[in-house]
């Protein structure tokens, strides 16, 4: 038996070994499912059964996209297209588009906002923020579910729309919108999949190419995807039924943008004689945090299995108000951190972003280091500058010691102490300098600023981010396929999670199953925490239903 098989557990040796044919695997939390697609891909290669280069691996996120191809790599294959959605879809249009249309690929605008703000002045229409950011939704929504404007007309007055705005004024701010774009020659995220689609419907040529090129395809994450990449996956396989899709359908936490579980659960029906393979062993979190996560998706068609030992049941924290449960939080983390936990192996998990504002003056006061996840790591302003310069240096001294060169920007430039400061804004650059100064001690002491520039443009690319030694605060949507040793998930009151708006029967398991990806971040120890009331004199608030009474 190869090697690549040996290595796995039974269940991921049955999606190696399951090489040909549409291929479904119901990949519950923790269950290694990265590992078992990836040596699937490896030994279909070693097998002879793939031409690497024919294999299009797609996932949801640059960061997801680059791990496979990491792993990929680490097993000796290379050539495999490890993309999103977006990027293979972009380059798809970027190589056509010349003999299809002519000229350069209309530029792909990373934001609606200024369009939309001229769409929304051209109307006499005040433009907030909330509502531009409302209206970007709706576009969103629109799109990503193939809707025409007649279509999207039709269903106008069924929506609850942003800013106040009549179903007329949101239709004309939408369409101005458009117009503008187009007359810029411009494109939005979502046209990249939709002009991909149209492209390969309408051009045969084109379709008949791209099957040439990809002949087996593997889809991470598939319970997230949405009717615009179904139907751009479906045009891309063509006839080609090689089709392995890996997904939890009670991680469908992306409603808002269209995903679906259904195309995960109606995969047999709709791939006769497709194999089915469940991956239910969890590798991440105990018995105890998977029974608690079992429960609140009650008649899954997953269930957990921990192969863990035995650690602490989750516990319960209450408070008289938000500052209050800040507060107790802030001083349960603090002991822990004081008996040896790693500050980077903790994380305080909540439904929304507005949620972090009262840790963040909490945690800053008690001098614990945190970092709000939702930024990206080479967007802080001290890593941009830190790039500027490395790339600054490569001009100059490309043969000068990385590990030289990147303590000597942090320091001389940037101001890096070789201790920490007490001041917690202070103590935040620090830990983002400190993750920056161990990239380049993490190359050969032989390496050069032109291996340095190269690494960091590699982790730039594929959003590998470096461990900063701080506490993770984050929105449970944004810890989705991350883990963490100790988690709190904070705000456990009826209205806040779930959320009071979320309390029809298709938004509340969602809501659910929002909780299950939140408790499922955790390895060891998992905490739910819930305030009485905001403030002192708010109104009295409910624990949240998704907190069993047995645990007090």
């Amino acid at each position: 038996m190869s090697a690549l098989i040996e290595s796995l557990d039974e269940n991921q040796r049955k999606v190696a070994l399951a090489l040909v044919g549409p291929v479904r695997v119901l990949a519950g939390a923790g269950s290694g499912k990265t590992r078992a697609i990836t040596h699937r891909i490896a030994y279909g290669v070693e097998a002879g059964v793939y031409s690497a280069e024919k294999v299009l691996a797609l996932s949801f996120t640059v960061k997801a996209a680059g791990e496979m191809r990491s792993r990929l790599s680490e097993l000796g294959v290379e050539g495999v297209a490890c993309r999103t959605f977006h990027s293979a879809a972009m380059r798809q249009l970027a190589h056509f588009w010349p003999d299809l249309i002519g000229g350069d690929l209309p530029k792909v605008l990373h934001s609606k906002a200024a369009t939309l703000k001229r769409a929304a002045a051209q109307l006499n229409i005040r433009a907030t923020d909330e509502l531009l950011r409302g209206i970007a939704a709706e576009i969103e929504w629109r799109k990503v579910r193939l809707l025409s404007m007649d279509h999207y007309q039709s269903v106008l007055p069924e929506r609850p729309l942003p800013g106040g705005l009549s179903a007329d004024a949101t239709l004309a701010l939408v369409q101005r919108y458009e117009d503008l774009k187009d007359d810029q020659r411009n494109l939005d995220f979502e046209d990249t999949l939709i002009a991909t689609l149209g492209m390969l419907n309408s051009e045969k040529w084109v379709a008949d190419r791209v099957h040439e090129q990809f002949r087996f395809f593997v889809i991470d994450e598939y319970q997230d995807v949405s009717p615009v990449q179904r139907a751009l996956l479906d045009a891309w396989r063509g006839s080609h039924s090689e089709v392995c899709v890996v997904g939890d359908p009670n991680q469908t936490v992306f409603g808002f943008a269209g995903a679906s579980d259904e195309h995960l659960l109606r995969f047999e029906s709709e791939f006769p004689g497709a194999t089915t393979v469940e991956l239910d062993r969890n590798y991440r979190s105990t018995p105890e945090i998977v029974r608690l996560a079992n429960s609140i998706v009650p008649n899954s068609p997953l269930e957990l299995v921990s192969m863990r030992e035995s650690g602490p049941v989750p516990s319960v924290i209450v408070s008289a108000t938000d500052e209050d449960e800040a507060r107790a939080v802030g001083t349960t983390i603090r002991a822990a951190i004081e008996a040896g936990t790693d500050p980077a192996d903790i994380a305080v998990l909540y439904r929304i972003n507005v949620q972090s504002l009262v840790f963040e003056q909490v945690l800053g006061e008690m001098r614990i280091p945190f970092r709000v996840r939702g930024g990206r790591f080479f967007d802080e302003p001290v890593v941009t500058q830190a790039l500027v310069l490395v790339r600054g240096r490569l001009q100059t001294d490309p043969a000068a010691s990385a590990r030289d060169t990147m303590a000597l920007i942090l320091r001389e430039n940037l101001g890096w102490l070789s201790k920490p400061p007490a001041n917690p804004v202070d103590r935040h650059a620090w830990n983002i300098m400190s993750a920056l100064a161990q990239i380049a001690e993490n190359l050969p002491v032989t390496a050069t600023v032109i291996d340095l520039a190269a690494d960091l443009k590699h982790r730039v690319d594929n959003e590998i981010e470096p461990a900063v030694s701080a506490v993770t605060l984050s929105t449970t949507h944004n810890a989705k396929g991350l883990e963490w040793d100790t988690v709190f998930v904070i705000g456990m009151s009826d209205g806040l999670f779930p959320l009071s708006y979320s309390m029809g029967d298709g938004p509340l398991q969602e809501e659910r199953r929002l909780a299950y990806v939140a408790f499922t971040r955790a390895g060891r120890s998992l905490t739910l925490s819930w305030a009485e009331r905001q403030k002192a004199s708010g109104p009295l608030r409910t624990r949240s239903r998704f907190i069993p009474e047995h645990l007090g």
